[in-house]
């Protein structure tokens, strides 16, 4: 009788357990997901502000969070330019690293002020110096995360021909990704549908030689 009673007990105690145990994994998958969720908002609010979503961001507002894609396509400069002033090894290159990362992984420190990562530092002199003297890539492939500036800045083909050749008008429409831009235009057949005039664009433009 004893030993029953004492059988019981344990289990009873076994049950308590697993059901703490299962509570306080509940509550942890709440808090992580409920803070991941806090951090997107804030970053796409602070996308907004900055002028990010729209191409009119200062090169201040980047920040280590920031992937090199993301802020690729946000300045419309390329990626491979971006990978080559980092001097980033070319099979260790990936478009979905943060800054951070890869100035945590490369060891790269801090810029001289001590104050902000060196990663970050570059990335932002990088934009300046590609501004003043563009780099034609001579790359050819479309993507819907790509923007019509991204694409005439990395081909080499003038940006007003794209924007006129895709029946577009404004500064804004050039600087957004192509999916977005396909929504916004309400274009049939979508992202899709407006990477294959893209690239037609590309293929049909002949640069005009000076004599």
């Amino acid at each position: 009788m004893t030993k029953q009673i004492a059988r019981k007990g344990l289990s009873r105690r076994t049950r308590l357990i697993v059901a703490g145990v299962v509570m306080a994994l509940g509550v942890g998958l709440i808090a992580f997901f409920g803070t991941r969720a806090w951090q997107s908002w804030n970053r796409f609010q602070y996308m907004r502000a900055e002028g990010l979503d729209t191409g009119t961001a200062s090169v201040d507002a980047i920040r280590p969070w920031m992937t090199i894609r993301f802020v690729a396509v946000a300045y419309a400069v390329p990626e491979e330019y971006l990978h080559s002033a980092l001097d980033i090894p070319f099979v260790e290159r990936k478009s979905d690293t943060t800054l951070g990362e890869l100035n945590r992984i490369f060891d790269r420190g801090f810029a001289e002020d001590g104050q902000e990562l060196a990663v970050v530092a570059t990335i932002r002199a990088t934009i300046e110096a590609y501004r003043a003297y563009p780099v034609v890539t001579g790359l050819r492939d479309v993507r819907a995360w790509m923007s019509v500036r991204y694409i005439a800045n990395s081909t080499g083909v003038p940006e007003d021909y794209l924007v006129s050749g895709l029946g577009l008008e404004g500064d804004l429409s050039a600087a957004m990704p192509l999916d977005l831009l396909a929504e916004r235009e309400q274009i049939e057949g979508g992202p899709r549908a407006l990477e294959a005039k893209v690239r037609t664009l590309l293929d049909a433009y002949t640069p005009t030689i000076n004599p």
